[in-house]
């Protein structure tokens, strides 16, 4: 009895210096007060910066830092805030390839509109709804987004996109008096949007080098394919308007997998490979000429290789 009372308190300890020092068990997350739970899943879930976090929440950057700390005095975030520059951070998430689409521009032209948008259009023609900024025109409405999309692909990006978008035009409906949304109706378009590869190796060697990389389309003369570093998430990056999410899903994204899983040779290996094979191959050309002439082989005349015509005989 008197062992289990000790060892009982040995694990009590133990379990308060675990605590102390910033434990991630489901007790510590109970200590969280709703902002600083929303807060979190802000950071951790959809990668937001600080920055972001403030014009989500319509709050200022230092209120948004002093729950970030209050966060991690309580042990549930560790120290990762990563420095991109100064004054402005952002959240690295762990070493992975997942894609992050972001970027997004829509147009929308207006099925219908009441007063309602008349007086904020004569008010002011630009405003802000969840981080995305909206501009508004007589008969359509353009929407700038500040918000990213993850997935492990960038299918799965696009499907959490899309119903992100389901809701908030259903939203935007109702706050401006309008309707944009209608069955058949083809009336929203999607001018732009970026498909991001985060932590990407060729990215990271470009910003070691301090090189930069940009290809454009031989059709169009567009944007396709970047290295991009402005979030310090080592992004590899598909642009192009119509083809950027085709292009990520069955070109890039395969391409670096395949480099990840299977490890084939640079160029200069491949060279080396090809240069020690032409070696062999002249090589056993010069043997096989030797032995011909050691064996004093000659070719055949060509009258030698004619038939004989059969004789006549008579009996």
């Amino acid at each position: 009895m008197e062992g289990n009372f000790k060892c009982n308190q040995w694990r009590l300890k133990r379990l308060k210096k675990v605590n102390k020092r910033g434990s991630k068990s489901e007790y510590s997350l109970q200590n969280l007060t709703k902002v600083e739970q929303e807060v979190l899943h802000l950071l951790k879930n959809e990668y937001l910066t600080p920055k972001q976090i403030a014009i989500r929440r319509k709050t200022s950057d230092k209120a948004v830092y002093k729950i970030i700390a209050k966060i991690k005095g309580k042990g549930v975030l560790g120290n990762r805030l990563k420095g991109v520059e100064k004054n402005r951070y952002t959240f690295q998430p762990q070493p992975n390839h997942k894609i992050r689409l972001h970027g997004q521009v829509f147009k929308i032209n207006l099925l219908y509109k009441d007063n309602r948008y008349k007086k904020k259009l004569e008010d002011s023609n630009l405003v802000n709804i969840d981080n995305n900024q909206i501009r508004l025109h007589r008969n359509s409405i353009i929407v700038y987004s500040e918000n990213d999309f993850y997935g492990d692909t960038a299918q799965k990006a696009t499907i959490n996109s899309m119903a992100y978008w389901t809701r908030f035009f259903n939203r935007l409906e109702k706050d401006l008096g309008i309707i944009i949304v209608k069955h058949r109706k083809h009336n929203i378009s999607l001018v732009k949007q970026h498909y991001a590869e985060i932590n990407n190796e060729l990215a990271e060697e470009c910003e070691r080098k301090a090189e930069k990389i940009r290809i454009y389309t031989k059709e169009d003369g567009k944007l396709w394919f970047t290295i991009d570093n402005s979030f310090n998430l080592s992004e590899a990056e598909t642009q192009h308007r119509y083809t950027a999410e085709e292009d990520m899903e069955e070109i890039v994204q395969p391409h670096f997998n395949d480099l990840r899983n299977n490890r084939p040779p640079v160029p200069s290996e491949v060279w080396k490979i090809v240069a020690e094979i032409t070696k062999h191959n002249h090589e056993t050309a010069a043997g096989l000429n030797t032995l011909i002439t050691l064996m004093n082989i000659k070719p055949k005349e060509d009258n030698e290789l004619v038939p004989k015509e059969k004789p006549n005989y008579f009996g």
